[in-house]
């Protein structure tokens, strides 16, 4: 069974608006990771453009469109469906966000998943 790594309180994570930031390993490499809520669901991904090897923000400190439909790759203009993690618009239109496993219960959002550990 995988465990799970407590990454903070439900509450921090925020409709369409507020994102939570972590890190992850696979094979020796560290990955950032994040994590929204659309339509009520906390979803995670890696926080690496389909397009090209860079975080989704930039520079800027949010992941969301103005709005609040999408998320947006402030490099290239990348825009992803929030629960799908797929690009509908851009340089990598039907590319994907890497989707990481986020659970949510008593009242804190968890990660756990099969490819990649939590690096604290």
């Amino acid at each position: 069974m995988m465990s799970q790594h407590h990454l903070c309180q439900s509450g921090v994570v925020e409709e369409r608006a507020t994102s939570f930031s972590f890190r992850v390993i696979k094979d020796g490499r560290i990955w950032p990771a994040f994590i929204v809520r659309f339509d009520g669901k906390a979803v995670g991904y890696l926080n690496v453009c389909a397009h090209a090897a860079l975080q989704l923000e930039g520079r800027q400190s949010r992941l969301f469109s103005r709005d609040r439909q999408s998320l947006v790759c402030a490099s290239h203009g990348a825009v992803y469906k929030p629960d799908t993690g797929l690009c509908i618009s851009g340089p990598c239109k039907g590319l994907s966000l890497i989707p990481l496993n986020i659970t949510e219960r008593d009242d804190g959002l968890y990660f756990s998943d099969q490819e990649y550990e939590y690096y604290d």
